[in-house]
């Protein structure tokens, strides 16, 4: 699992600008690009994979609740038989929410979500450094007396 902190820390290394090197730093975005895209796609997929996850053992319980799972079902997942009275329609969802494994599973799912957030932020912010560069460029042009 990545980690949210560390990629915070990896970006406010890459995310400073060497006021000095405009020009090293502005060849320097490909790379700071090509290497957030590759983080972002892992992650995405990583997301995906913990929804079906989710998805799936949403759909268990909901058959656990039920009472509709075999025995050899029950074994695999390593549950016992569900003696609880059977939830109404309209309270499955409740029940549901306040399942131990699924709000674990949802969590999971949730910190994916903040962290491909978080990396389309730093891609969007990588995307608009070539016109922050050259913005500090024509700056440094126009303090020193050059037009």
């Amino acid at each position: 699992m990545i980690e949210l902190d560390k990629l915070q820390k990896m970006w406010a290394e890459d995310a400073s600008v060497d006021d000095i090197e405009l020009s090293k730093e502005a060849l320097n975005i490909p790379n700071l690009h090509a290497k957030y895209v590759s983080i972002l796609s892992t992650v995405k997929l990583n997301l995906r994979k913990e929804q079906s996850d989710y998805a799936k053992l949403r759909r268990y319980k909901w058959r656990y609740y039920r009472g509709e799972l075999s025995q050899k079902e029950l074994t695999n997942l390593g549950w016992e038989q569900y003696l609880g009275a059977k939830p109404l329609k309209n309270e499955m969802d409740e029940q549901l929410e306040g399942d131990f494994d699924l709000i674990k599973k949802k969590d999971k799912v949730v910190y994916y979500e903040t962290v491909v957030n978080f990396l389309e932020y730093v891609l969007r912010s990588i995307n608009s450094r070539g016109w922050d560069i050259k913005n500090a460029i024509e700056w440094h042009k126009f303090t020193s007396g050059m037009s």
